[in-house]
């Protein structure tokens, strides 16, 4: 039993000792003004009763004290209803018919907690839990379930399909949008499903933190899309995965105009052939622990590829730092490099980080082990994330690849500059910088003005597969 654990039970063991005190006495002065009304002697055996007494008493106290904790249904800071509770109440009325379950997250209360005090945090999570309440309720949704399910995160359940709330779920966030609490900024993201995709309850939350995190980082409306059977899903990954079944897109990425290096695009296959997206199956790679295996895959395939790939491109691709930081990852990276020279010199890592590594010295201390199998390192995403600039005095790396959104907004001015100075940044570190979508002969043109290394962009070259484009070079 934990410290936290004993001392619970023995704070409620007084707790029913100090409630059991009062009723002691007042038994006792009743059953002794009998006492000395009807008999002049107290016989042992009362002493014997009262002590019985007092010992189922406490005991029948301490166990409505326990039985009270682990019975409690709202959440003490939100005042909605708890995780166990909430997960409880949605299995009854998926079994029922028809539901759909909204996620709404305070997607900054991080910042909150560090900037104003964690305080604070509980009085927004409070406070954004009343007003969507109030919100349903001037839409005449009456006595809906809302949770406080975890974090930042609230669930709310609404009987039907998720069709019928949908655009009130979008009009709700975008009224949101111009509030404050105690002149705090709130952002908020939400998802919603119905049962139609899972009738599983962890199976629609999974769900719901999937759509909700591809929001958080602008990659796409997964709620568009054709929405797949979750436990086929799954299984399809786990064996997509452990017969290697996956297909290897690659890009070109220019230097100077030139062609020097492709960057792979995976995409696993399913038994009836048919391509599972990566939106669709990295979420469930991460859930199920599989993304060393998976990057262990890619990196065979790619080494591979190395030893017959021509106009010696460099093959980039994208991996978890948490594999790169693992010894088995790095064994196998070894194994493979020691086998395949021509491999040397052609294979870069690129990496994202969207928080800062704890221990900067043994993360680098792994990536110069790579670097000396002639495996280059880029940094993803740089600009977008705070931890991407900490890294930078601390890791020793190769390129730097800006954020997407760069790429995206090249042809205005404010983020010309903003890339003018990330590059002179990368100059200044001995970096070459990398940049993507460019879409167009207007963006290739300002890119090229602004000296970034490598660019990359359907402008320059579609994906499409390796023979595709050893043809078109």
């Amino acid at each position: 039993m934990l410290l936290p654990e004993e001392k619970e039970r023995t704070q409620r063991f007084r707790l029913a000792l100090r409630m059991g005190l009062p009723i002691l006495i007042l038994f006792l002065i009743v059953s002794l003004s009998f006492f000395s009304i009807e008999q002049e002697v107290i016989p042992t055996y009362y002493f014997v009763i009262v002590l019985s007494v007092f010992a189922v008493m406490i005991y029948y106290i301490f166990y409505l004290i326990y039985q009270g904790q682990e019975e409690r249904i709202t959440d003490p800071i939100t005042h909605t209803f708890s995780r166990e509770y909430l997960n409880s109440y949605f299995k009854k009325q998926i079994s029922r018919g028809s539901y759909s379950i909204i996620l709404v997250s305070v997607r900054n209360l991080t910042d909150i907690n560090i900037k104003y005090g964690v305080k604070k945090g509980d009085k927004v999570l409070y406070e954004v839990g009343q007003w969507i309440g109030d919100f349903l309720k001037e839409k005449e949704i009456e006595r809906f379930p809302i949770g406080h399910y975890k974090g930042s995160d609230f669930l709310i359940g609404l009987p039907g399909e998720k069709e019928l709330y949908q655009n009130m779920l979008d009009l709700m966030c975008l009224k949101f949008q111009n509030r404050t609490i105690d002149e705090i900024e709130i952002s908020l993201v939400s998802a919603i499903t119905d049962t139609s995709y899972s009738k599983d309850i962890d199976q629609i939350t999974t769900h719901l933190f999937d759509i909700a995190e591809e929001k958080m980082v602008n990659i796409q409306n997964v709620e568009e899309e054709e929405e797949i059977d979750p436990t086929a899903l799954e299984s399809s990954v786990i064996k997509a995965v452990d017969q290697q079944s996956f297909s290897l897109m690659f890009q070109i990425v220019e230097e100077k105009g030139v062609a020097s290096m492709l960057e792979a695009s995976v995409k696993l296959i399913n038994d009836e052939g048919k391509i599972i997206h990566q939106n669709k199956f990295m979420p469930v790679i991460n859930r199920l622990g599989l993304r060393r295996t998976f990057d262990e895959m890619i990196l065979e395939k790619v080494v591979k590829i190395s030893e017959n790939v021509s106009h010696n491109f460099i093959l980039a691709f994208s991996l978890s730092p948490a594999s790169v930081r693992n010894n088995i990852f790095l064994e196998r990276a070894l194994t493979l490099l020691s086998n395949n020279e021509s491999a040397r010199g052609r294979i870069m890592f690129v990496l994202s980080e969207n928080d800062y590594y704890d221990h900067p010295k043994r993360y680098n201390e792994r990536l110069q082990a790579y670097r000396r199998l002639g495996i280059f390192i880029a940094l993803d995403n740089f600009g977008a994330f705070k931890s991407s600039i900490s890294f930078l005095k601390d890791l020793k790396i190769d390129v730097l690849r800006f954020d997407i959104s760069y790429g995206k907004h090249i042809d205005e001015p404010e983020y010309q500059s903003i890339v003018k100075g990330l590059n002179v940044i990368a100059q200044g570190l001995g970096l070459r910088s990398w940049i993507r979508m460019i879409e167009d002969a207007k963006k290739e043109r300002v890119v090229k003005s602004l000296g970034i290394d490598f660019v990359q962009g359907n402008f320059l070259g579609k994906i499409a597969a390796l023979e595709e484009i050893e043809k078109l070079k």
